[in-house]
């Protein structure tokens, strides 16, 4: 498995424009994305996915959709995008697990205690500073 942690900076400072970018690069050819996140962070990136990316329609839903928005991590997905570094680690079968990390120092702790955790599970790490 491979864990891509994503730091927001520069013009990307919106973790729903960075989701909605990732997403975008990543469907079609993810066939079983999962997003996860609070309530109403979900409901706000649902009304995101609708504009962005423009022109394109990336479908979503909580459920059947290849794209889904949950609170909780799925048992088993393609690619996983997790915009909650308070949720836990989940436990299921990912190709790739995406954490989007804040761009304020005091977000990013609990994001550091996440790269920690996933190190000593001997997943593949890799951390990408978006400018």
């Amino acid at each position: 498995m491979q864990v891509d942690f994503y730091e927001m900076g520069g013009r990307f400072n919106d973790p729903l424009l960075v989701t909605c970018i990732l997403v975008g690069k990543a469907w079609p050819d993810v066939k079983e994305i999962a997003i996860i996140g609070p309530h109403d962070q979900l409901e706000a990136l649902d009304a995101a996915l609708w504009r962005q990316p423009e022109g394109r329609f990336l479908p979503h839903d909580g459920k059947r959709a290849p794209i889904r928005l949950l609170e909780q991590a799925p048992e088993r997905a393609a690619l996983l995008i997790n915009l909650d570094p308070t949720s836990p680690l989940p436990g299921g079968e990912y190709q790739r697990v995406l954490e989007i990390v804040p761009a304020t120092e005091e977000a990013r702790e609990p994001l550091r205690a996440r790269w920690r955790a996933w190190s000593a599970k001997g997943v593949t790490l890799n951390h990408h500073a978006l400018k």
